[in-house]
């Protein structure tokens, strides 16, 4: 991919956003992901600052990826998003982190415990999936990954406490939808820890993006997988202990 090729796919994906209209891939597909942060950092610097990140993985030992939660895609709970308003309807239960304090771009990436410390507190979350490409199962995962990883918005619950020395792997997960249960188990995040994924972006952001700034929030992939509802649907994501958060699409 050139360089004009990065500028063309952000152009189109601002359009996209603008017009709500979704669009074909404006070229040839991202060679890898230095091509896809190039793409999701011009739509970031197009649209004002960004308010947090999204981190996720398809294993515990896979590198992750990530991608900037845009001005004004943060949210706090009870949440409402028209259904009219979005090319589909996905929801994600997470746990996400609030930073206290700033992480400033550097030439290495802070280890865990400074990253861990620089956080303020934990959050039960959702997240609200839509995409502005169309026939994006089709397309290589590199397009939807640079279009944000298809985020809409997170919408953040109450902060729970012990987020330091959760037993992650048997934290118990309920994902409803108009009352009745979708998912309840125990674990399910295919990146593993939390905390590791979030050290990741953590490195990952001060070293390659510009730091992280006190504020923003980090929310660390799905337990449930990616879940579709239809129009009218009130969603509850619930972690025992910790608390839940929701979100509705009126139709």
């Amino acid at each position: 991919m050139t360089a004009s090729d990065i500028d063309h796919a952000a152009q189109a994906l601002l359009q996209a956003r603008r017009s709500g209209v979704q669009i074909a891939p404006p070229g040839p597909a991202p060679a890898d992901t230095d091509a896809v942060y190039a793409i999701q950092d011009k739509v970031a610097a197009a649209l004002g600052p960004v308010e947090g990140w999204k981190v996720g993985a398809p294993s515990p030992t896979a590198t992750p990826t990530c991608a900037p939660l845009l001005a004004g895609h943060v949210a706090l709970a009870p949440a409402r998003f028209a259904a009219g308003s979005m090319h589909m309807l996905g929801v994600e239960a997470e746990v996400a982190f609030r930073f206290a304090r700033d992480l400033p771009a550097a030439a290495t990436a802070p280890d865990g415990d400074a990253v861990l410390d620089a956080v303020g507190s934990a959050h039960v979350v959702i997240e609200v999936v839509d995409t502005r490409l169309a026939n994006w199962k089709s397309l290589d995962p590199l397009w939807p990954l640079a279009d944000n990883a298809m985020n809409k918005a997170l919408v953040v619950g109450p902060a729970f406490a012990g987020w330091r020395d959760l037993d992650y792997d048997r934290q118990p997960v309920r994902l409803t939808v108009d009352g009745k249960a979708v998912v309840d188990r125990a674990g399910g995040n295919s990146g593993g820890s939390p905390l590791r994924l979030l050290t990741w972006l953590a490195g990952h952001v001060v070293t390659r993006r510009g730091g992280l700034r006190a504020g923003q929030v980090v929310t660390t992939g799905s337990w449930v997988g990616l879940q579709f509802v239809s129009p009218g649907a009130t969603v509850v994501a619930a972690f025992a202990g910790l608390g839940e958060t929701q979100v509705t699409f009126p139709a």
